[in-house]
């Protein structure tokens, strides 16, 4: 009979083993691409923190306050001696962590009464496979977000037209010829950090432009599209956002997660333990783990929840209605 109280360290050497071993990672790696992308250029950082009592004490908030400067007069140089001129005001906003996501799996004493398996690598194939799962909810929230975030376009493309916001091009257009307008949208809306968030409109030409970059006819189309870096994510993309494709300003979006507890786990009344559990495929993002032992039917179970407290932020610094950091297009 396997051993049944589990040893958090471990478990953890049981993680690192399965991540470590090629054969065995490629059923652990999620299809997280879009967000990976963003994750690897935003540029914004914010530590949450747990404020409040009584009610609010399982909120993670936390207080971002800048000045706001938008008045900027330019004119000719005068030998008067008053000067008039405007004055910054102070802006602030409150991010709370209002979003969470959440996993759980169970494993019980009878079932390793008769196995083989070990207990502490059972639950580690576990928290890999339900972890995969949280990636893959959180990448797929980023695009809603993206696609919820679109902003004015100011800009007017060569081809297509504007509707509600997502301009629409025909299918015979989406070519490498539009990474051109793309550089004009992206100058217009004064992008610094521009990329091109894309699922399957762009796939088959990028594909095939890499491919015939070596010859002396496709390093054009090639060199185009290197002009901004691409981040392919057909599998998410197709199901969330299908036909869309985004121009995203990656300094304008963060992702913020927080968590209520530390990696050394905290126990309560014997029978309850709280950590965090570092994401394998998302960098920086720590998912709380709750472990809850009780009896039920004759047979000890210990149960698990593993929990993303997250949110999306636009960046709130801007002084043009409609300029969000976010232009969406969509093949029609």
């Amino acid at each position: 009979m396997a051993a049944f109280n589990l040893s958090i360290p471990k478990m953890q050497l049981q993680i690192e083993e399965a991540w470590d071993d090629a054969m065995q990672r490629a059923d652990y790696m999620a299809k997280v691409s879009a967000l990976t992308g963003q994750l690897s250029r935003q540029t914004a950082r914010v530590s949450p923190v747990i404020t409040g009592s009584g009610q609010n004490a399982k909120k993670i908030t936390k207080t971002i306050i800048w000045p706001t400067i938008c008045t900027n007069t330019v004119s000719d140089c005068s030998d008067e001696c008053a000067v008039s001129s405007s004055e910054a005001s102070d802006s602030s906003i409150d991010i709370t962590l209002s979003l969470c996501k959440s996993v759980d799996f169970k494993e019980s004493y009878k079932r390793f009464r008769s196995s083989n398996l070990d207990f502490e690598n059972v639950v580690a194939r576990q928290f890999l496979t339900k972890m995969k799962a949280l990636d893959e909810a959180l990448a797929n929230a980023f695009i809603a977000f993206v696609a919820a975030s679109k902003g004015t376009h100011e800009y007017s493309l060569a081809v297509g037209a504007n509707s509600s916001g997502d301009w629409q091009i025909p299918a015979v257009d989406w070519s490498v010829d539009l990474i051109p307008e793309f550089m004009l949208s992206a100058e217009f809306s004064r992008f610094t950090n521009p990329y091109i968030l894309d699922g399957l409109n762009f796939w088959t030409q990028s594909v095939r432009a890499s491919a015939n970059q070596p010859n002396g006819e496709g390093k054009g189309d090639a060199n185009l599209f290197s002009v901004f870096p691409l981040v392919s994510d057909p599998v998410n993309m197709s199901v969330t956002a299908p036909a869309k494709t985004y121009l995203v300003n990656a300094s304008a979006i963060a992702l913020v997660t927080g968590n209520f507890w530390d990696t050394r786990p905290t126990t309560f009344a014997g029978d309850h333990r709280m950590w965090k559990q570092p994401s394998r495929n998302l960098p920086g993002v720590m998912y709380d783990v709750h472990e809850v032992t009780a009896c039920s039917s004759d047979d000890f179970v210990v149960s698990y929840r593993i929990s993303a407290n997250y949110g999306f932020f636009l960046n709130p610094v801007g002084c043009t209605a409609g300029r969000k950091g976010v232009l969406s297009y969509e093949k029609v």
